[in-house]
C-alpha cells in the first residue's frame, strides 16, 4: 500500500481511550494416569498397556487489568481427552472456586482434542476389569491435576501482549461420504460408481493467536485446526496424536516454558489424513521419511503456525479489548416418534437380555447397552421439558479483533462456516468439545444417514444447529458492534437544534457554496436539494475550504432506486466531478462507513447487515460528525459506527456532498447541516 493507515476501532464504551493492559498467566500439567484405563473412542474395551506419548492439560489464563483493578478474566483449557462430561467440568470449577473464591468460574472453559488414546470419562460405557483405573478415579485426578495447573497460571500472571493471524494446511478431510443414491456413511467405500464425492464441506485455514511476555517472547499460542485428533489407530498405548509432536517442535524453537493451546475447529464431519489420493500423499510421506500421519500432520500444523508467527509477530498489543461471555442456552432436540423411541428400547432390551444369557460377553455388550439408554434418558428428558429443548454451555469472547466461541459437540463443519461468515470479528476460533461430544449433524447428513447422522449420537438436529449459530452470532455482534445509541450530549438534536452554544448554520444561502446549479440548489424553506440520474459524479461544497477540527450535524434523506452520497468533510475540491477528502458513506453497502475519495478508498467498513438496523431508507437520517485532528467519529442516527485515526489523511478542507456517478439516479436532501469549530 501506498499509504500505511492505522486504524483503531472502538465499538465499546471498554474500548475507548483506555489504558487497560493485558496480563497473561500459563500453566501446563500432565492428565497421563499412573497405573492401566479403559481407552475412549471405540466400542469394544482397550486396556491401556503403556503409554506412546503423554496427555496433557494446557491452561491459559487472561486478564485485563485497568489502574490495577481486574475487569475482566478468562480461563481456557485444552485437554487431551475424546471429550469431556459435565461433571468433569463442574469437579474442576468447584475446585478452583475453593481455591480461588474471587473467580468467576463460570468463566473456566475446558475443550478436548478427541485424541482416541485417551482415558474413558463416561461412566457405564465399559466394565473395568480389577486393576484398572476407575472412571470415578480418573474424574478426580483429572480435577485436582487442571485445578492445580489454573491455579498455578492464576499465581504467575504477568503483563503482556498479543498478536494473531490466519495460517493454511489441509490437516482435515471430509469422512462422510455422499453416493449419488442419496445415502451417505462414514468412510465409505469410494471407488464405486455410486460415489459422489464428500458429504459435507472442508475447511483448510488454521487461526492462530500468539501471547507474549514483556519481553515480547512467546510464553502460549493457542491453534485452532479444523480437525480431530484421531490419526493413530485403535490400539492400546496412551496418546496425544499428532498435539504432542506440535508441542514439542513449538517448544523446541520458542522454549520447554511455551503453553500451547490445542483447539479443535468444527469437525464433526472431519478426519486427519487423506481421502483423495491417499495413495499419492503417502507416497510423499516416504519421500520426505516421514513415518506416518501422526508426523506429517504436525509438520504442517508448525510451518502453518512459524509461518504466520513470522508475519504477526511485531503487531503485538498490549492494550486490547478483552470480554469473555458464559451462557446456557437451550437449543431445539431431535425428538423421535413413539416408534423410533419403540424401536431403540427394544433394541436396549434385548442387549441387556443377551448380557445376562451371556456374562462372559460384558465388555462387548456394555458400550452398546450404554450407547442406547443414554439416548432413551436423552428422550425422556426432551420429553419431560417444558420447550423440548436440550440444554448446552456456550462462551464466547472477544481478545483483541478475534473472536472465541466454543460449543459441545462434534458439530460438523458447515455449521462453524456459517459463524465464521458472519462474525464481526477480524478472525473467528470456533473451538469444539467444550463439553459432551454429541455430533451435531446437517440436514444432508441426516438425509444420508449412517453413524454421526442418526438419533443415537444426536440429541440436537439441524434445527438446533441454526440456532446454534444464531445465539452464537448474536453475542459476537454484542461484543463487536454495540448498537446501541451511544451519542454524547453535545450530539443531540433537540427539536431538530444543536445542544448549546457556537453553532453555525451552512444552508442560509447558496452564496456560501459551489457547485453546478442544474444540480444543486437550496430551496426556500433552507433545504439542501440535489439530484442526478447518473453519469459523471457531482459534488456540491462549502467555499469555504479550511475546516480542520470541529463537530457537524447533518440531517439527511436520500431517495432514488440506487441512491449513493455521502457527508463530505475536509474536501479539495478541483472540480464539481472531483474533490478528494472524507466522505460519511450513505447508500446500498455503505452507510456507516468512511471513505476517502482520491485516497485508500475504504478508510472502514461498518458492517451492513447492522446498518439495516439503524437507517431510515427513503427517511430522514441523522450524522454526528467530530474530528480532532487524525481522529474521526462518526454517530449515524446515535449508533457509532466511525472511530478511527487516520495519520496520513488531508487535515483540512471544505464541508460538503457528493452525488455518485454511474447510473444511478440519487436525490439528496439535507434540512440540517450545522458546525461548531474546535
Amino acid at each position: 500500500m501506498m499509504r500505511i493507515i492505522s486504524i483503531i476501532t472502538l465499538w465499546l464504551s471498554a474500548a475507548l481511550a483506555h489504558t487497560a493492559q493485558l496480563h497473561i498467566g500459563t500453566a501446563e500439567t500432565t492428565i497421563t494416569p499412573n497405573r492401566p484405563v479403559a481407552l475412549e473412542g471405540y466400542f469394544g474395551l482397550r486396556v491401556s498397556n503403556g503409554v506412546s506419548s503423554p496427555v496433557m492439560a494446557q491452561v491459559l489464563v487472561l486478564e485485563l487489568l485497568e489502574e490495577g483493578k481486574i475487569e475482566e478474566r478468562s480461563i481456557m483449557v485444552s485437554a487431551d481427552l475424546v471429550h469431556l462430561p459435565w461433571e468433569m467440568l463442574k469437579a474442576v470449577r468447584d475446585r478452583v472456586g475453593k481455591t480461588l473464591p474471587e473467580i468467576d468460574t463460570a468463566k473456566i472453559f475446558i475443550s478436548t482434542t478427541h485424541t482416541h488414546q485417551a482415558p474413558v470419562v463416561m461412566r457405564d460405557n465399559f466394565i473395568i476389569p480389577d486393576g484398572v483405573m476407575t472412571v470415578e478415579s480418573y474424574i478426580e485426578f483429572f480435577a485436582k491435576q487442571v485445578s492445580e495447573a489454573i491455579v498455578e497460571a492464576c499465581s504467575n500472571m504477568r503483563a503482556g501482549s498479543m498478536a494473531w493471524g490466519l495460517g493454511d494446511a489441509e490437516i482435515g478431510f471430509n469422512r462422510r461420504t455422499a453416493y449419488l443414491s442419496g445415502r451417505g456413511q462414514m468412510f465409505g467405500e469410494m471407488r464405486t460408481p455410486d460415489y459422489k464425492g464428500p458429504e459435507g464441506a472442508v475447511y483448510r485455514g488454521i487461526p492462530v493467536l500468539f501471547f507474549f511476555d514483556s519481553r515480547g517472547d512467546p510464553i502460549a499460542t493457542a491453534i485452532n485446526p479444523w480437525c480431530p485428533a484421531q490419526v493413530a489407530p485403535g490400539n492400546r498405548q496412551i496418546s496425544a496424536d499428532f498435539w504432542h509432536p506440535v508441542r514439542e517442535q513449538l517448544k523446541k524453537e520458542f522454549g520447554e516454558a511455551l503453553t500451547v493451546l490445542c483447539w479443535s475447529g468444527a469437525a464433526g464431519d472431519q478426519m486427519p489424513g487423506p481421502r483423495i489420493h491417499e495413495d499419492a500423499e503417502n507416497r510423499m510421506l516416504q519421500l520426505r521419511g516421514i513415518d506416518g500421519w501422526v508426523e506429517e500432520c504436525a509438520r504442517r500444523i508448525v510451518t502453518s503456525v512459524l509461518d504466520v508467527y513470522a508475519l504477526v509477530r511485531d503487531e503485538r498489543k498490549g492494550d486490547i479489548v478483552l470480554q469473555h461471555r458464559s451462557d446456557q442456552i437451550r437449543l431445539p432436540g431431535w425428538k423421535l416418534s413413539d416408534d423410533e423411541l419403540a424401536g431403540i428400547r427394544v433394541a436396549h432390551d434385548g442387549l441387556v437380555d443377551d448380557l445376562k444369557n451371556h456374562p462372559d460377553r460384558a465388555n462387548a455388550l456394555a458400550r452398546p447397552i450404554s450407547w442406547r439408554a443414554q439416548t432413551l434418558e436423552v428422550q425422556e428428558n426432551l420429553r419431560k421439558s417444558r420447550d423440548g429443548c436440550y440444554p448446552t454451555e456456550i462462551h464466547v469472547l472477544r481478545i483483541g479483533d478475534v473472536a472465541v466461541c466454543t460449543n459441545q459437540f462434534e458439530l460438523f463443519t458447515e455449521y462453524g462456516l456459517r459463524m465464521v461468515a458472519r462474525s464481526d470479528a477480524l478472525m473467528t476460533c470456533v473451538v469444539q468439545l467444550a463439553g459432551p461430544a454429541y455430533y451435531l449433524p446437517t440436514a444432508e447428513a441426516i438425509s444420508g444417514g449412517g453413524y454421526s447422522a442418526i438419533p443415537e449420537t444426536c440429541p440436537v438436529g439441524p434445527t438446533g444447529g441454526q440456532m446454534l449459530v444464531d445465539e452464537t452470532v448474536k453475542r459476537i455482534t454484542k461484543l463487536f458492534n454495540d448498537l446501541e445509541v451511544s451519542l454524547p450530549d453535545e450530539g443531540q438534536l433537540i427539536d431538530g437544534k444543536p445542544v448549546g452554544e457556537g453553532w453555525l448554520n451552512l444552508l442560509e444561502s447558496w452564496d456560501a457554496w459551489k457547485g453546478e446549479t442544474e444540480h444543486w440548489k437550496i430551496t426556500k424553506d433552507g433545504i439542501l436539494r440535489g439530484e442526478s440520474r447518473g453519469g459523471d459524479y457531482h459534488f456540491a461544497w462549502t467555499k469555504r475550504e479550511d475546516y480542520r477540527n470541529f463537530e457537524l450535524h447533518a440531517v439527511v434523506k436520500m431517495t432514488g432506486p440506487g441512491a449513493n452520497s455521502g457527508v463530505g468533510v475536509r474536501l479539495q475540491p478541483k472540480s464539481a466531478q472531483e474533490a478528494p477528502g472524507y466522505q460519511f458513506d450513505m447508500g446500498l453497502n455503505y452507510w456507516g462507513c468512511l471513505w476517502e475519495e482520491g485516497g485508500v478508498g475504504m478508510v472502514h467498513r461498518f458492517p451492513q447487515h447492522h446498518a439495516e438496523n439503524i437507517v431510515q431508507h427513503g427517511g430522514w437520517n441523522h450524522w454526528y460528525i467530530l474530528t480532532r485532528g487524525h481522529h474521526l467519529q462518526g454517530w449515524l442516527n446515535g449508533v457509532k459506527t466511525i472511530d478511527v485515526v487516520h495519520k496520513d489523511g488531508p487535515t483540512e478542507g471544505a464541508i460538503g456532498f457528493e452525488l455518485c456517478h454511474g447510473s444511478r439516479h440519487t436525490i439528496l436532501e439535507v434540512k440540517a447541516l450545522t458546525i461548531r469549530e474546535h
